[in-house]
């Protein structure tokens, strides 16, 4: 267990920490993060503080998570933080919701988190402005990833009220993403409108590379702009290979993969919304479809297959300064390639590196080597489950059943390009 505990206090009155030895945390580090996201949020009614609150612990538990440098745990990895926020309603946040609150950021980044609620934060005022747009009547997640293009192409093509897709600005993707939306909006019949939110932190020390707490924080925004609008339900589309993220090896297991989408990290986000006294339900529409199968939905949804390959962002380590946007080693990269050639039978995404070119030493294939192991390992219930656990109402033969089809994607890949797997069954 790490000895280096992090302390800080997130403060929205602009004090200073009111304990000594605790590190003020200022909200401005998200510079500009509620200019946009206010304006969408404007409604002739009060907008609900307990949403409020709930994205204001999401900001303070990104920040403290970008603060705290993992290379200071005793193990270079797990941390100790201890952080305080500032809320409007600190009497909502009750031991049951505290306790959800620990589990679901212990599910996100396996930190240990020591959190404490205290009152007198302000609500958010109204701009008094005119309300010209219609109500909104479906709110998703859009980072201009293939999958969330997808859905957004699908949802567009139903008649409705406005469709609101909630984003966070990154600098160097801002054109790729303005071009899906561009695309989206051009094929749509209803109104499509978005809101897009700074994620930047402005501090002066090398922040934490890692960013697993990043899921909760867009969530909660969305959830925020959902329950202002009353709308019950906030769409994550994710393909369920990638929301269930199976450890490839040992070394990948709990939040050492992304677990943002997974169904328990869902069901205890969708639980603490419920003991915070909100309606609001997170779910991912995409969670039984695997990457291939995504990739055509967006196709009969209108979107080209040009815009599939060449303008969405699936990459997770995004290359900078290189040309390419995708980097074409690792694992979302190689998932999106499988979804690709089951759906087109091509792909066309200028990838910065030929991932296929290269051989097995160079640091490059160390996902494509991880990924044709454990291809060759059956798949089943156990390995569902042993990993990260699923909600008791889930039924567990679907989830097994996308991860195997999603097996299936990835080791034809593989086999188009000559690498041939012996897949074990299951």
């Amino acid at each position: 267990m790490s000895q280096v505990q992090h302390v800080y206090h997130y403060t929205t009155n602009g004090r200073p920490s009111f304990e000594r030895g605790r590190v003020p945390i200022d909200p401005k580090l998200l510079a500009g993060a509620d200019v946009q996201l206010l304006r969408v949020a404007e409604v002739p009614w009060d907008r609900p503080i307990w949403a409020q609150d709930l994205l204001q612990v999401a900001r303070a538990v990104f920040l403290a998570d970008k603060l705290s440098r993992r290379e200071s745990a005793d193990d270079g990895w797990t941390r100790r933080i201890d952080l305080s926020v500032q809320v409007a309603e600190a009497d909502s946040w009750t031991g049951q919701a505290l306790m959800l609150l620990s589990r679901l950021l212990g599910t996100l980044t396996a930190d240990h988190w020591d959190i404490r609620l205290h009152p007198r934060a302000a609500a958010w005022p109204h701009q008094l402005r005119h309300h010209t747009h219609q109500p909104v009547e479906e709110v998703a997640l859009f980072s201009g990833g293939l999958d969330s293009a997808a859905y957004a192409a699908q949802r567009s093509r139903s008649a409705g009220g406005d469709l609101l897709l909630v984003s966070y600005y990154e600098p160097q993707w801002a054109t790729q993403q303005k071009r899906v939306f561009t695309a989206i909006d051009d094929l749509s019949l209803r109104t499509v409108r978005q809101s897009k939110s700074p994620q930047q932190i402005r501090a002066r020390q090398p922040l934490e590379l890692s960013t697993r707490s990043r899921g909760l924080l867009y969530a909660a925004t969305a959830v925020y702009l959902a329950a202002a609008h009353e709308v019950s339900q906030v769409a994550v589309p994710e393909n369920g290979q990638l929301a269930l993220n199976p450890a490839l090896t040992p070394a990948r297991v709990a939040a050492c993969s992304t677990r943002s989408v997974h169904p328990h990290t869902l069901s205890l986000l969708n639980q603490l919304i419920r003991v915070l006294g909100g309606s609001v339900t997170v779910m991912n529409p995409y969670l039984h479809l695997t990457k291939g199968e995504v990739c055509r939905r967006a196709l009969e949804a209108g979107l080209p297959p040009a815009t599939l390959s060449s303008v969405t962002l699936s990459c997770g380590r995004p290359p900078r300064g290189r040309t390419g946007l995708h980097c074409g080693h690792c694992y979302p990269c190689l998932v999106r390639h499988s979804g690709l050639l089951a759906a087109l039978d091509s792909d066309d995404t200028p990838y910065a590196e030929d991932v296929w070119s290269v051989g097995d030493e160079p640091a490059a294939s160390a996902d494509r080597r991880a990924l044709r192991r454990w291809l060759t390992y059956p798949f089943g219930v156990r390995d569902l489950i042993t990993d990260m656990p699923v909600p008791d109402t889930a039924d567990l033969a679907p989830l097994v059943d996308v991860v195997r089809r999603g097996r299936m994607e990835l080791a034809n890949m593989f086999r188009q390009h000559g690498q041939p797997v012996a897949q074990a069954k299951g």
